[in-house]
């Protein structure tokens, strides 16, 4: 068994992926607990991984804290993903690439591997990511933006008169609340179909992807034609791991 983890700005998600295949799986927001707790909670009752697979995006002290955990419970160095300037099959843009997010790098993986022709990589999460990758693997560059939630927490933070409060995603919101969670929700969609639109004008159409934990979301909001991969990441850490 091998233990695939994406560790991302606001939640950690896992797959064992058994054979091939993907079979337990879990995830949990963090920051209210340390790391090595929160690991116990999520893996102490699973056997011990062959292997354990983590892209992270939470900076060196998680990955530290994580590679900690996981040699002094299953005497097992973690394998980390990292960008570099090219890798199964795909080449990236960044002059720098180690300055890329690791997410970025492994959600291009995935969908040369899934694909082989044309992308638009849409990753909706705290930070929405929208990269376009050709068919032959060439990175073709890509832009990042706040997702849903911080667009929310910026409104919230920076105004006086719009409380934090749970509302509804309406077009016509016929209060404060509904107005702020439709216009969020929206303002991101719009993003996500104009920049995507733009792309493929630019580059020719291909195949748009979408994942990241606000994909479900956004997606009955999207006027263009996507693709839900809410597995993308673990795709692209289970061809690292060649499994």
């Amino acid at each position: 068994m091998i233990l695939l983890a994406d560790v991302g700005n606001s939640r950690i998600k896992w797959v064992s992926c058994e054979q091939g295949k993907f079979r337990r799986r879990g995830q949990a927001r963090h920051g209210k607990e340390s790391w090595p707790e929160l690991a116990a909670r999520l893996w102490q009752e699973l056997p011990r991984p062959q292997r354990v697979l983590i892209v992270s995006v939470a900076g060196p002290s998680v990955r530290a804290a994580l590679a900690h955990w996981i040699q002094q419970t299953w005497a097992i160095d973690a394998e980390f993903a990292a960008p570099s300037a090219a890798a199964f099959g795909v080449r990236n843009a960044y002059a720098e690439p180690e300055r890329m997010g690791a997410d970025r790098w492994v959600a291009m993986i995935a969908a040369r591997a899934l694909t082989g022709q044309t992308s638009y990589i849409v990753d909706c999460g705290t930070a929405v990511t929208i990269d376009a990758l050709a068919a032959d693997g060439q990175h073709l560059g890509g832009v990042i933006f706040p997702g849903i939630r911080l667009m929310r927490e910026a409104l919230y933070r920076e105004t006086r008169q719009i409380p934090p409060e749970t509302g509804a995603v309406r077009l016509f919101g016929h209060n404060t609340r509904d107005g702020v969670w439709g216009g969020t929700v929206y303002a991101v969609a719009a993003a996500i179909d104009g920049i995507t639109e733009r792309m493929a004008a630019t580059h020719g159409p291909g195949l748009r992807l979408l994942t990241g934990g606000g994909g479900m979301l956004v997606l009955p909001h999207l006027q263009g034609h996507y693709r839900l991969e809410p597995d993308l990441l673990f795709i692209g850490l289970r061809v690292i791991a060649g499994a």
